[in-house]
């Protein structure tokens, strides 16, 4: 009689391999769809960063043309102007006199002249007690974007001209006699020949806040200092 040989048992370690590997297999591809989507989504922001730099540049030239033209007058820009309704905050500034400037109707926080960009309210719709908007519009905004932005004359106290008002203004420095022939005008040159002075510039510092609101609720702050 004829006996059946004995089979060796199934270790299984076949189906373990096999499991080992489609579980390194599933982890290989939830991390590249995971890096995936970092890649797209800092893209994303790079772009956005880049067109919120370029909008923010144009209404930061806008603010400093509004500037200069008020310059004009001696006693423009000592106190704070506002455009009186929606339509003005596309050609009028919101011009604060002093460097902390804020309206208490205009702060997140509902306190007045301590002004922040993350506090402040940057909308021609939202008003403040004199039913004023509380910042300026650039007209011509790209698609999708909103641009907002105030105006800051870098003082302490408002109604007053500089240097009363306490101002901080750009240092220059000049000559106290102009330099002999192969002499350098910079006092910090080994080549310098003549004693220099230091004088306050007649000019003051302004400050431009720029908000720029852009698509899925991203926002980007700029400031840019004119004088």
């Amino acid at each position: 009689m004829k006996t059946q040989p004995n089979r060796p048992a199934q270790q299984g370690f076949v189906l373990v391999i096999a499991l080992v590997i489609m579980v390194v297999m599933t982890l290989s591809a939830v991390a590249m769809i995971t890096s995936l989507r970092g890649g797209i989504s800092a893209s994303g922001n790079i772009s956005f960063r880049q067109a919120a730099t370029r909008a923010a540049d144009v209404a930061s030239d806008s603010a400093y043309q509004w500037v200069l033209a008020q310059m004009a007058v001696p006693t423009g820009l000592d106190n704070d102007i506002e455009p009186v309704n929606t339509a003005a905050a596309t050609t009028t500034a919101r011009y604060y006199a002093t460097l902390a400037g804020a309206d208490i109707a205009c702060k997140k926080d509902g306190v007045a002249d301590a002004f922040t960009p993350q506090s402040y309210r940057f909308s021609d719709t939202a008003l403040d007690a004199d039913g004023a908007p509380c910042a300026s519009k650039i007209a011509g905004k790209p698609s999708g974007y909103d641009i907002y932005y105030v105006v800051h004359r870098m003082a302490v106290t408002a109604g007053l001209s500089c240097p009363a008002a306490q101002c901080v203004s750009p240092p220059s420095t000049i000559p106290a006699a102009p330099p002999a022939p192969g002499c350098s005008q910079d006092p910090t040159s080994a080549s310098f020949c003549g004693t220099s002075a230091s004088s306050t510039s007649a000019a003051v510092y302004y400050r431009i806040t720029v908000k720029v609101s852009g698509p899925r609720q991203n926002n980007r702050y700029v400031q840019a200092f004119v004088y």
